[in-house]
């Protein structure tokens, strides 16, 4: 698929699709992509590896196993979600929080995304099969929660790990963890030498700035020591110069300034009239874009059968030569 090309009367680093040339690796739809197309595995890996700070072997997507674009992921409560180390490792979901939710803002301490956490965690957890365990014999849980937005009223660190302990820090167990990324931290580690950041760091940097020109030099410094980041570059550029990834990022872009666009108006006019009013047209819109997503998945589908079956009639053809070789 062909990329929209530049224009001479757009900003530098804007196509004249009016989209950036690198769309952001922080927007939900691109991040989920980025990271579980099967190109992209060793990036999804190297992630994990580098949040939970330890060797990861083996990363298995589960509910999400294709990107957000197919209609059949499971996108109601984790942008992604996985098991570490074999199909009986821990559990570990990733959510990007672009922007505050709806009601957040300073003077509640971002109270939902931080209770949000603790709702998806738990259900995470509760939600294992438990024929024949005992409570103990469960796996552990992650729930990471990556912010490009400040969410913390107290000086954080890059990566917080909450753990169920008592006032004097001994722990109940450690079941289960809450993690939060704060990504708003990218441009001060942007400052240090590539080959000083941390593996955490550099993922900070890619997700929060891979999308801006000032930071290309950074990021292509990172990517000659980071192999995980420079499959998620490369699988970033891909999109980027997909235009059916282009739209759909445009479609979600649209439908989220169209929802911000009717709560501002809903909330200056004051009546819960001009709320109801609003609320079937955003429906309608959700329903819209949800109806082009599927379309295009059963294209991507189809595309996928059809190579299915070339890859089997060139393993007939191999085949058929093999045994004339041995005449």
């Amino acid at each position: 698929m062909d990329i929209v090309k530049t224009s001479d009367t757009m900003p530098s680093g804007i196509l004249s699709d009016g989209l950036p040339k690198i769309l952001p690796p922080h927007e939900n739809g691109i991040f989920q992509a980025v990271l579980t197309l099967p190109e992209s595995y060793p990036a999804l890996v190297s992630i994990v590896a580098a949040i939970l700070n330890r060797p990861v072997k083996s990363v298995t997507l589960r509910n999400n196993d294709a990107p957000s674009r197919d209609k059949h992921a499971k996108q109601e409560e984790y942008d992604i979600n996985c098991v570490v180390d074999g199909e009986d490792g821990d559990q570990f979901a990733f959510e990007m929080q672009a922007s505050p939710m709806t009601g957040d803002n300073k003077e509640n301490n971002h109270r939902n995304i931080k209770w949000r956490s603790v709702f998806n965690l738990c259900d995470l957890h509760s939600n294992q099969p438990g024929r024949g365990l005992d409570y103990g014999g469960f796996v552990k849980s992650y729930q990471v929660m990556l912010c490009n937005y400040r969410v913390f009223d107290f000086e954080n660190e890059l990566v917080e790990f909450f753990e169920m302990r008592n006032q004097k820090g001994n722990e109940l167990c450690d079941a289960v963890m809450a993690i939060f990324v704060d990504l708003t931290k990218a441009k001060s580690i942007a400052q240090n030498p590539p080959q000083d950041m941390s593996d955490i760091e550099a993922w900070a940097v890619f997700l929060a700035l891979g999308d801006d020109p000032a930071y290309d030099q950074i990021i292509d410094e990172i990517t000659k020591t980071k192999e995980g980041i420079a499959v998620a570059k490369t699988t970033l550029l891909g999109i980027s110069q997909n235009a059916d990834e282009r739209a759909r990022f445009r479609s979600r872009r649209i439908w989220k300034q169209d929802r911000e666009h009717e709560q501002a108006a809903a909330r200056k006019e004051g009546r819960e009239e001009a709320r109801a009013q609003y609320e079937p047209l955003i429906a309608y819109k959700d329903a819209e874009i949800a109806d082009k997503d599927a379309k295009i998945a059963d294209k991507d589908a189809e595309i996928a059968e059809n190579k299915a079956k070339l890859a089997d009639k060139d393993a007939k053809i191999a085949e058929l030569l093999a045994r004339l070789g041995e005449i």
